[in-house]
């Protein structure tokens, strides 16, 4: 009785030392069959960076977001570029220099442009981790590009903000264990659901929408000519606010700017002067890209417009009766190249958007010139 008694404990001491053991390390919940152990440099590295980088320097929420990221990345002979080797080193270096501002970024999730770039970090923890988040862009390369970066890392400063910064942070959260991909993947890709975004209740930022604009539609798809012309737009119509989804507002258009990266070709219209009848409904007698475009034309050409039109309401309806080769209904797919000359609402778009920087592109977007 007592041998099977001792056994019984010993057996129970045993498993508790090793459910101990496995709390200390951080990878109680990750030492599966189906999860691999953690490498001696990623426990290295973790202990490290966890120890330098805390309160307003830390990059990590917690010591198994740090190993779910080490994971996840290549480990490195050499202390540089995208690697854990060259994170590691900067850890060190927040330690033998006292300075963890100026290497705690680095040593983080993305690298800081020291371990390799931001972008490079994202899609590649994205893609592993968070594989509905990243098939949903056409080109994560070309989406990260289109995001603000704010140049630096912090866990306190980057928990929210339309940044490159945030997503690090959550993608990072995102590969911590088993269970929180279904928590953190949403926070973490090109259009988050919540955190990662522009404050809701506030306008939107009219050099960040034309510098996420003139990434994401070029080319054939582009619908301003120039960054200038798009903040002209901007500043001319209505801002709303950055919830809106549908309203004739940049409020709508910044945020089918997130759609653009999913699909160019459908959405770049959707962010143009006219809001193409998505941001900026059809409704009956009157079309969302007309509403637009009778604002702007008064906007730009005061005297003109009132001598052609009198009223809002009369441009309105003049404009949204017209036949369906005018092209004012949903959908008509505006964009710069195709806009330049002939009798429709695409060419008195461009020319009024032109005309809110030249008094003499008027004379075409009321419909006389190169619009007739």
């Amino acid at each position: 009785m007592r041998r099977t008694a001792r056994a019984v404990i010993g057996a129970v001491m045993n498993l508790l030392w090793v459910g101990g053991c496995a709390a200390i390390v951080g990878i109680d919940d990750h030492t599966t069959d189906a999860s691999p152990k953690d490498s001696p440099q990623c426990i290295a590295y973790c202990d490290k960076v966890i120890t330098a980088c805390t309160g307003q320097f830390a990059v990590y929420s917690d010591r198994d977001a740090c190993l779910g990221v080490c994971r996840q990345l290549p480990l490195g002979d050499e202390p540089f570029d995208n690697t854990v080797a060259c994170r590691s080193r900067q850890a060190d270096f927040a330690v033998s220099t006292q300075e963890p501002r100026d290497h705690c970024p680095a040593a983080g999730p993305g690298g800081d442009g020291l371990c390799g770039k931001n972008c490079e970090a994202w899609c590649l923890l994205l893609e592993k981790t968070c594989p509905k988040e990243f098939g949903a862009m056409s080109s994560c390369p070309r989406a990260c590009a289109a995001l603000k970066d704010t140049g630096s890392f912090s866990l306190d400063a980057d928990h929210t903000g339309d940044t490159i910064q945030c997503r690090l942070e959550h993608v990072s959260n995102a590969s911590a264990r088993p269970a929180a991909p279904a928590t953190h993947c949403r926070h973490a890709g090109h259009a988050p659901e919540e955190y990662c975004l522009a404050p809701q209740d506030k306008p939107p930022d009219c050099a960040e929408f034309c510098r996420f604009n003139g990434i994401g539609c070029m080319g054939d798809l582009a619908v301003y000519e120039s960054n200038a012309q798009c903040m002209a737009v901007c500043m001319a119509l209505d801002p709303g606010l950055n919830s809106n989804r549908t309203e004739n507002t940049m409020g709508c258009r910044s945020w089918h700017t997130f759609n653009v990266l999913i699909d160019d070709a459908s959405h770049c219209s959707h962010t143009g002067p006219g809001g193409d009848g998505h941001c900026g409904l059809d409704t009956t007698g009157k079309t969302g890209n007309c509403v637009s475009y009778c604002f702007l034309a008064e906007k730009a050409c005061g005297a003109g417009f009132l001598a052609k039109y009198g009223t809002q309401s009369a441009c309105q309806v003049e404009c949204s009766t017209q036949p369906d080769a005018f092209g004012a209904k949903q959908d008509s797919k505006y964009r710069v190249t195709t806009a330049t000359t002939g009798n429709t609402l695409q060419c008195r778009l461009l020319h009024v958007s032109r005309a809110l920087s030249e008094a003499t592109e008027c004379l075409s977007a009321l419909g006389q010139g190169d619009c007739q």
